[in-house]
């Protein structure tokens, strides 16, 4: 299961580029250029992020979408790390289920980085709270599972009668980690936590729940209640758990939940305090079905209004900022639809919810509006910007984006996403709503 992340597909998606005809070398960039801005925990610890935020999660994935894979090695992983360095990304993204062990891969970067560059302070983020695969187990997990998850997978006949074996279980099938006692939370969370700082080398130093509390079948959603916000943050909380991270935060987490956790914190000062929500964000919006299993995103006029989720920082995963599915022979936008239409007709479980997700009709016309803006903001102000360099500056130029998850692959996709920071900020409040509505 992916985050796209992104994510992002980040948490990662289709990252990078519309145009390869327009190439940010690295002597127009420099660590100068690179915006900062300071987070502080409970404990009144303090750290200045940099607002892009290296996310690897298809970093070494050698074939996501494409029929030709494309060779990764370790050194192709550290050109794109060791620039993210130079050009003053100081926050990692990662998690131990992403494809290609790339969790592992980045903390021997990290260890190596860290011994060539002494005094360079880099920042780990990892994920946890992840659900049980059971697609991949076969089995439900030990302990306290919810009732209305068993009864479920029984009445599809995927679970029989006193048995745990999931011998026919679907894809996107998953078993909450965050439901059940605060004892179990923190065995089932310790248990992910020990792979991550084993990866690592060290602590993450923040980490966030990359899934609310919530089952799933064939990727619907089991309708049951969820379990408190109060339970999950004791856990969250204990010794065993906080000692290992030092900042919390919430990944794909609807906002009332987000509230109530902010609540909890202040009424109880032996909570951790959640300090980040990462929920998905892009010009190119979710339709009702999520790019994956329990996706949260947020509005344009969400995170246009200054005092939603005030409080915490907000650092979207989007669907553009490295290799992007979109980065194909014109007509970009139906030539893309194909290839997904394809492998959601091949069954792919990941395509499965991607096609649906963001090839609407909505989405195609915001395509065709940041293209033609694009071409006459370029003629205006004599630049040369991108398609994806415009959609990530579309989203970090919003009131509420505080940081923003990015996934390139390549040095010059990273080149020209870090060079979307400058676009941002000459892009005007009626620029975006132009981009998100049209012209009304």
């Amino acid at each position: 299961m992916r985050r796209f992340p992104v994510f992002l597909l980040l948490t990662i998606l289709f990252f990078a580029s519309f145009f390869n005809s327009t190439v940010l070398f690295a002597r127009d960039l420099s660590a100068d250029a690179m915006e900062y801005i300071e987070v502080r925990n409970e404990r009144n610890e303090r750290v200045k992020f940099s607002r892009l935020i290296m996310g690897t999660d298809h970093l070494a994935q050698e074939d996501w979408y494409g029929p030709n894979s494309r060779k990764i090695t370790q050194q192709s992983i550290e050109a794109v790390l060791d620039e993210a360095a130079r050009l003053g990304i100081n926050l990692f993204d990662t998690s131990p289920i992403y494809v290609g062990d790339i969790e592992y891969k980045l903390g021997k970067w990290l260890q190596s980085y860290r011994q060539k560059n002494p005094g360079k302070k880099i920042y780990t983020l990892s994920k946890g709270g992840f659900p049980f695969d059971l697609y991949w187990a076969k089995k439900v997990p030990e302990g306290e599972n919810s009732y209305c998850l068993l009864e479920m997978l029984k009445a599809k006949n995927i679970m029989a009668e006193g048995y745990a074996a999931l011998p026919n279980v679907p894809t996107g099938t998953y078993a909450s980690r965050l439901f059940g006692s605060k004892e179990q939370i923190i065995e089932r969370v310790g248990e992910e936590l020990g792979h991550t700082r084993k990866n690592l080398i060290g602590n993450p130093t923040v980490y966030l729940m990359h899934r609310d509390d919530g089952d799933f079948i064939n990727f619907e959603p089991v309708k049951r209640s969820q379990n408190s916000v109060k339970t999950i943050m004791e856990a969250l909380s204990s010794q065993n758990i906080r000692e290992k991270y030092m900042f919390l935060g919430w990944s794909n987490w609807k906002p009332h939940r987000i509230t109530r956790s902010q609540t909890l914190a202040k009424k109880q000062s032996d909570l951790a305090r959640p300090v980040f929500n990462s929920p998905y964000f892009s010009l190119f919006e979710m339709s009702e079905r999520a790019i994956h299993a329990g996706g949260v995103q947020v509005t344009h006029e969400d995170m246009q209004d200054e005092n939603f989720l005030k409080g915490i920082k907000i650092m979207p995963y989007s669907p553009l900022g490295g290799i992007s599915i979109l980065d194909r022979p014109e007509p970009c936008w139906e030539n893309a639809r194909k290839v997904a239409r394809t492998k959601y007709g091949q069954g792919d479980p990941y395509w499965k919810n991607v096609y649906h997700s963001i090839f609407t009709c909505a989405n195609e016309e915001r395509y065709n509006r940041v293209v033609k803006f694009t071409e006459e903001f370029n003629k205006k102000h004599n630049t040369s910007y991108t398609v994806d360099q415009m959609v990530n500056a579309y989203a970090l130029a919003h009131k509420r984006t505080d940081f923003l998850v990015i996934g390139p692959i390549t040095v010059a996709q990273l080149r020209r996403t870090v060079a979307a920071l400058k676009l941002a900020k000459m892009l005007t409040k009626e620029d975006l709503d132009f981009l998100y509505y049209g012209k009304e």
